[in-house]
């Protein structure tokens, strides 16, 4: 599985990279085998104006599943993709358990045993 990271109008400080790569990574660990690949997006917001509001966008291409996209704005990049992380672990595990869930079948009869 591969985590790509894009910063857009925001400084990567060192070790930015390994902390979202470290972090997508736990949360997705145990659905590895459900994602093609995942995309991390992190932004300013606000640009070139200055503010401390940060954007972490993450896409997730899914195997035999919609994509998961969505986007988490926060004061500070490190807490937007710590949450991003969370809400990942969370999709995926609803997705999953969806997919592996048996369809309903129509209404059982119950037969009345004698008394």
């Amino acid at each position: 599985m591969r985590i790509d990271l894009h910063c857009d109008g925001v400084e990567a400080p060192p070790g930015l990279r390994d902390y979202v790569a470290r972090r997508m990574r736990f949360a997705i660990g145990r659905f590895r085998d459900h994602i093609q690949w995942a995309r991390v997006k992190v932004a300013d917001v606000n640009g070139p104006k200055g503010g401390a509001d940060k954007r972490c966008v993450v896409q997730l291409r899914l195997r035999n599943l919609p994509d998961v996209v969505f986007a988490i704005t926060q004061l500070e990049v490190r807490a937007a993709v710590d949450e991003a992380a969370d809400r990942v672990a969370r999709v995926l595990a609803q997705r999953v358990r969806r997919q592996q869930r048996p369809a309903r079948q129509g209404s059982v009869q119950v037969a009345a045993l004698p008394a």
